[in-house]
This record gives structure tokens, sequence and C-alpha cells, in this order.
């Protein structure tokens, strides 16, 4: 009797399966249209033509590039690194210190 416990055991051991936590976290999605438009407000303020803007397509490289909160000021604060990373953009975009 001892020999089919121990077979048992070893086939429920092969054969079952343990559940698997999965921790699920929520990132809040950016939505690129704000930031587009806050950042573009941000360049006519700085004096930049939003012609200019418009034909080098800065807002929508800026939008996809950014990852954080859509508000004025963390915006601002990632310039000049938009800048560093996006050499041919950052001549244009001087007047925004």
């Amino acid at each position: 009797m001892n020999w089919i416990k121990t077979l048992w055991t070893k086939l429920v051991d092969k054969t079952s399966t343990a559940p698997t936590l999965v921790e699920v976290e929520e990132v809040e999605e950016v939505n690129t249209e704000v930031v587009a438009d806050i950042f573009t407000q941000i360049c006519v303020d700085a004096g930049i033509a939003k012609k200019w803007v418009v034909r080098y397509e800065m807002s929508s490289i800026f939008a996809q590039w950014y990852d954080g909160p859509a508000d004025v000021d963390s915006i601002r604060q990632c310039i000049p690194q938009f800048k560093k990373e996006h050499p041919e953009l950052a001549s244009n975009l001087v007047r925004i210190k």
C-alpha cells in the first residue's frame, strides 16, 4: 500500500501546477495631444513662430519623446534634456530657457 501512495505522490507532484502571483502595475497614459499643445504654447510664448513649430514637427516629436505628466511646469523642465537629445531641433528652440 505504501508504494501506491508513493507512486500517487510522484504523479501528483509532476502534473500539478502551482498558482503564480502576477503583479499588475498601472501606468498612467499621457495624452500626446495635450502635451503637444502645451509644448507648442511654450514655444509661442518664448517667441518661436508657430509655423516653425509646425514645419519641423517639433511638438509631435516632443510628445512622442516625453513620458511625464501633462502640465506646463513638468514639460518646461524637460525641454533642456529634449534639446540635448535632439540637436537637430535645438537651434530652433534656443529662445526657450
